[in-house]
């Protein structure tokens, strides 16, 4: 930097590269320095931590056994920033569930992809905080969409879905979730249900009116309490869940947590098989217990990020 003067109330004024003190206004060097200057500072940010963990993904989908077409929905982005797994049951009858089920799918990627992008021209990580105001929004935004679908068509009145969304994101997962659609953890042998399921058995259970037990054979389990399309405003309830390496997670329909017990889930989930192969096998034994509805799997491995 140039000389600086001391002005009579004792500020000190700095002198620009190529100014005299005297001159009233910068020469054209400092002009550039000025417009060069916000570049400078974005070179200078320190760069994001590089992530601990990388992730792995495998997704199926299937009728079942009873129902002549699938009305769930699964989809998988994996991103530098946000890796997002949305899992959707639609409801309504033919052909109006796979419309829910499509459109919940469809807004909610496409929000949650609009919100890493936002958050990936910022130099920091974003506050856990951010993701889960991201994904309230994500799923108010199907919300509206299935409702204003329904209204504009006849054949989908009454129509829904419930929804299992989750992003992962450095070391933590945070899921969204309405109705009976489930995320799981496996972690070390044992598989931990991370959801509660919105229904009127799980309130009753939660009560103390029913064990769980005899809510499982009960045959009531289908009466969902919250899912998009049924009021104004949605609901979902959040979880986040610190991971590690070795963790698994899988996110499933009711079409596969009706029929299969957990035991049974965790026994497969201790396979060596890749996920693929996991999540096929998790199909094909929902099937062979009967697969009276749709069965959905997306399920996601926790790895150790290669060291650059």
């Amino acid at each position: 930097m140039g000389r600086g003067t001391m002005c009579p109330n004792s500020q000190r004024v700095i002198t620009p590269p190529g100014q005299s003190s005297g001159t009233p206004s910068p020469d054209a060097s400092f002009l550039a320095f000025l417009t060069d200057l916000p570049v400078l500072l974005r070179f200078c940010r320190p760069s994001p931590p590089r992530p601990q963990w990388r992730y792995a993904f495998a997704q199926r989908s299937d009728a079942g056994m009873v129902r002549p077409n699938n009305e769930d929905a699964v989809h998988v982005e994996v991103e530098a920033a946000w890796s997002v797994a949305v899992l959707a049951d639609g409801m309504g009858g033919y052909r109006a569930g796979e419309v829910a089920s499509a459109l919940a799918i469809q807004c909610i990627t496409q929000s949650l992809r609009s919100s890493a992008l936002k958050s990936a021209t910022k130099s920091q990580p974003p506050r856990m905080a951010v993701v889960h105001r991201a994904l309230e929004h994500c799923v108010q935004a199907a919300n509206t969409s299935v409702r204003a679908h329904a209204r504009e068509h006849a054949d989908c009145q009454g129509m829904g879905a419930t929804v299992v969304a989750a992003v992962f994101i450095q070391d933590r997962l945070v899921l969204a979730h309405l109705g009976d659609s489930r995320a799981y953890l496996w972690r070390g042998g044992t598989l931990t249900q991370l959801t509660s399921d919105h229904s009127w058995l799980q309130e009753q259970i939660d009560a103390g009116q029913i064990s769980a037990d005899a809510a499982a054979q009960s045959g009531l389990g289908h009466l969902v309490t919250r899912a998009l399309g049924v009021s104004e405003r949605a609901r979902p309830s959040l979880h986040e869940q610190a991971l590690e390496a070795g963790d698994r997670i899988l996110l499933c329909s009711d079409g596969l947590s009706d029929m299969l017990p957990e035991a049974d889930i965790a026994a497969l989930l201790a396979t060596p098989e890749p996920l693929t192969r996991q999540a096929e096998q998790l199909i094909a034994r929902a099937n062979a217990l009967g697969g009276h509805d749709n069965i959905s799997v997306i399920l996601a491995s926790v790895e150790p990020a290669p060291a650059d």
